[in-house]
């Protein structure tokens, strides 16, 4: 009785530790495929939204959504202040493709004009 007891359970745990689902061995280009058929499967389905692809003509396309935070937006604004500063980015440009740049840390400060013909 022993014996019969601990066979069902070792294969009870075995079952249940070897389970796994048959769609995670597939790649999103595979999953995106079925995507292109007129009536995919629900299952499929399910995982392509899970994994959050986008599918475009049986590719799949991953999408990360990120949110803009107000401190990452004054980042980039003071990286661009400075650089127009330094004189590395012009302060403006015309539609014509004229820039105005200023040097203000160099030896020799200065503002440039260039005009493209």
């Amino acid at each position: 009785m022993k014996k019969l007891f601990l066979l069902l359970l070792c294969s009870l745990g075995l079952t249940s530790i070897s389970y796994a689902g048959y769609l995670d061995d597939w790649t999103d280009d595979q999953l995106c495929g079925w995507m292109d058929n007129p009536s995919p499967p629900t299952h499929i389905v399910a995982e392509v939204n899970i994994k959050g692809l986008d599918c475009d003509g049986g590719v799949a396309i991953k999408t990360i959504k990120v949110p803009i935070v107000k401190s990452s937006i004054l980042v980039s604004k003071l990286k661009s202040w400075t650089q127009i500063l330094r004189g590395k980015e012009p302060i403006y440009t015309t539609k014509s493709g004229a820039q105005i740049k200023v040097q203000s840390f160099d030896n020799e400060k200065s503002i440039t004009l260039n005009r493209f013909f």
